[in-house]
């Protein structure tokens, strides 16, 4: 079945096509109870039980986080499935990394590594490994004039076990940890951890830390365990951290947990670099909290997490809470039909029985 028509029989628009990959086509979508979503149609043979699991597990109190994509709901169809998901406004990191012309202030970049460290320290506290950090997996959203992160893309995520630790699907060879490209050692989840230093390396720099011109040429740098371009670092701090995300040894290479103690963080110069308007907005929170904003978290009232929306639209072209009302405006009351309830969650997927 057409996708369009798939997602309208189950009162949802799709608006545009946001990507269309191996593991299925994500669009951008508006459903009436929900508001706009993403939702990601793919055929039953490609929908993997695991990234459902993910979900279900990270859909746990204890483990849910602004800075990881949240799954809404499910529905297997005859032929096809659909998830969907919640929408991030402001496309994905890459938007920053691929942009040469100009650099983000420590403190905005700062906060977006925090983001990122703390979304994966409870990817790691729900027992998965993602296995397929990269930029592009890693999506923005704007609200209030904050930017928060969203890990996605859990389709090569994996439940670690002590019967089972070794990672044998492949992410992207580029982020992927020395140990998994030289076949060196079983891959924990200190893999995910070398690709987040690629990604932090990339928001600092616009660089890979190895650059290589193929695959080979990759494998044979990894193996001479340098990394030259460390002198692109500039802050001794943000140096320090990305060698202890990037060391060789995974036994040695720190975990999310580790990075987010480290002074890069902690240290007086992360307080003092936070801008003005970071401040500012969470004061703002602060305020609304009091007030009995319930939406509110406490990752809002931390200045040290706080990144502007304004410095990251320089990167995007384009106001992502400005989109998002215009096309809440423009859809709203567009369906006036009875809504088709597509199946929660659950911690255990019984999607496909």
């Amino acid at each position: 079945m057409d996708d369009v028509i798939l997602l309208k029989e189950n009162s949802i628009e799709a608006l545009k096509l946001l990507g269309n990959g191996a593991s299925g086509r994500v669009y951008l979508s508006y459903n009436n109870e929900l508001g706009i979503i993403s939702a990601k149609v793919m055929s039953l043979e490609k929908f993997y039980e695991r990234e459902w699991d993910a979900a279900g597990k990270l859909n746990r109190p204890e483990f849910q986080c602004p800075f990881i994509m949240k799954y809404l709901r499910a529905k297997a169809f005859e032929t096809d499935a659909v998830i969907l998901m919640e929408y991030a406004n402001a496309k994905s990191v890459d938007s920053i990394v691929k942009d040469k012309t100009k650099n983000l202030s420590s403190g905005t970049c700062r906060a977006l590594s925090k983001q990122i460290l703390e979304g994966m320290r409870l990817v790691h506290a729900a027992g998965l490994i993602h296995r397929d950090i990269k930029a592009e997996n890693i999506m923005m959203h704007s609200s209030s004039g904050s930017i928060k992160v969203k890990i996605a893309d859990f389709g090569l995520a994996k439940v670690i076990s002590e019967a089972q630790l070794a990672v044998t699907d492949l992410g992207t060879p580029f982020n992927m940890a020395p140990e998994l490209l030289l076949g060196t050692s079983p891959g924990n989840n200190k893999v995910d951890m070398w690709s987040v230093g690629v990604v932090l390396f990339q928001l600092a720099t616009h660089e890979y830390p190895i650059k290589a011109n193929s695959l080979l040429d990759l494998q044979k740098k990894m193996k001479m365990q340098r990394i030259e371009q460390f002198k692109l670092i500039k802050d001794n701090l943000l140096r320090d951290l990305l060698t202890k995300l990037l060391e060789f040894d995974p036994n040695k290479r720190f975990s999310a947990e580790q990075a987010l103690q480290h002074s890069y963080f902690t240290s007086s110069q992360a307080f003092a670099e936070v801008n003005v308007e970071a401040r500012q907005i969470s004061l703002n929170a602060s305020i609304a909290f009091q007030n009995g904003d319930k939406q509110i978290t406490k990752y809002d009232l931390d200045q040290t997490f706080t990144a502007p929306t304004s410095e990251i639209m320089t990167f995007l072209n384009m106001n992502p809470e400005a989109e998002q009302q215009k096309i809440l405006s423009t859809r709203f009351n567009y369906y006036q039909q009875d809504q088709q309830d597509l199946q929660p969650i659950q911690i255990t997927p019984q999607v496909l029985q």
